[in-house]
């Protein structure tokens, strides 16, 4: 039993250092605007880590936050996750999962977690991160120099399509930056 009460008091305080509550779901913004920048290639030709609008699913994006955080990140592409992956059944319909990777480039210690990423079909419904299983969640202490990747998961009506995920954190303050990036 003390083996089982360690590990999730761990993970109740690494939730509640994250800040893990529900956001308050917020339009999509322009990101062309906001704090993205562009990496390209020497030859000046666009290479897989872009920003800017919309990236395909898969690629990575990079964000600038606040106190100088700059990170990496890339969502993969939208997948059913099998029910039995799942500590609970799903609520709406079915659960959707996407792959998540995320690496501090510059800058102090920052967090990135679940509950920062949102998930909008094509009817523009959006949709929170949903626990399914303290496995493989997406909530890390990021330093840099070092990647993370976890799973995370949404519970959706079963006949929802054309999913694009946007990637609204808040600052240090608590404080909403908007939609920093969002892959599509």
């Amino acid at each position: 039993m003390k083996r089982l009460i360690a590990p999730l008091a761990t993970a109740a305080l690494l939730i509640g250092l994250a800040g893990c509550v529900p956001g308050i779901p917020t339009p999509p913004r322009n990101t062309e605007s906001g704090s993205s920048e562009t990496s390209s290639s020497e030859t000046g030709q666009a290479s897989e880590e872009t920003t800017g609008g919309p990236v395909a699913f898969g690629e990575f994006a990079q964000v600038s936050k606040d106190l100088g955080a700059k990170l990496k990140i890339s969502i993969g592409a939208p997948a059913d996750l099998d029910p039995a992956q799942a500590s609970f059944p799903p609520e709406v319909g079915k659960y959707v999962a996407v792959d998540a990777q995320a690496e501090l480039l510059a800058g102090t210690v920052d967090n990135i977690s679940d509950d920062e990423f949102t998930l909008v079909d094509s009817q523009g419904n959006r949709y929170e991160a949903a626990t399914v299983s303290l496995d493989n969640m997406f909530l890390h202490l990021l330093t840099e120099g070092e990647p993370v990747s976890g799973k995370i998961v949404y519970d959706v009506p079963a006949d929802a399509t054309g999913f694009t995920v946007e990637y609204a954190p808040t600052d240090s303050q608590e404080k909403e930056l908007g939609v920093l990036a969002s892959w599509k």
